[in-house]
């Protein structure tokens, strides 16, 4: 299964988002990223969209590219891969995964099946929020505590592969994003 991500504030992403929520390409994102910039790109996927949102904000804010599965206020599923016209974030390509977590749940949310498919390509995943330990603890490189350091988490792990955290096989983008 292919996970599809919308891109804001990165290459490409008035194309992807603009259109459908009534933005130029000038208000889309930040307007020093172009196709030729060198952004590190989040994937940022969650349990809440309002905790996404406001992760996905404070990462824009601090220079990242900001992707997601899906709009916000839409549902999770169908992700943007499965969806004509959109982008999936794996074949537009990112650096790390970041799951906020609003609430404490013991099995993956629905918002946050991008965690999966970006471990699969040996993304690094950071943890967010409330326990954010559960149920990623074991593949996460970093996890952050509720009120902790989400921009640091992302650029202390930037540019390493899963491999270099757990082990895990090291494979970037096999569709060539990176």
């Amino acid at each position: 299964m292919r996970c599809t991500l919308v891109a804001v504030g990165v290459p490409g992403a008035s194309r992807l988002t603009g259109a459908r929520r009534g933005r130029t390409g000038d208000d889309a994102g930040p307007s020093d990223v172009s196709d030729g910039d060198a952004v590190t790109r989040v994937l940022v996927v969650g349990t809440d969209d309002w905790a996404i949102e406001q992760s996905a904000a404070a990462l824009a804010e601090a220079g990242f590219g900001v992707l997601r599965c899906h709009e916000p206020g839409e549902p999770d599923f169908p992700c943007n891969a499965l969806i004509a016209g959109r982008t999936c974030p794996l074949d537009v390509g990112f650096h790390v995964v970041a799951t906020v977590r609003a609430r404490p749940l013991d099995s993956m949310a629905p918002g946050e099946l991008g965690v999966v498919c970006a471990l699969r390509q040996g993304i690094p995943l950071v943890a967010a929020g409330v326990a954010p330990d559960r149920p990623f603890g074991p593949w996460a490189s970093v996890t952050v505590e509720q009120g902790g350091e989400l921009v640091g988490a992302c650029e202390k792990v930037a540019g390493q592969t899963v491999g270099e955290f757990v082990g895990a096989p090291s494979v970037r983008s096999p569709r060539g994003g990176l």
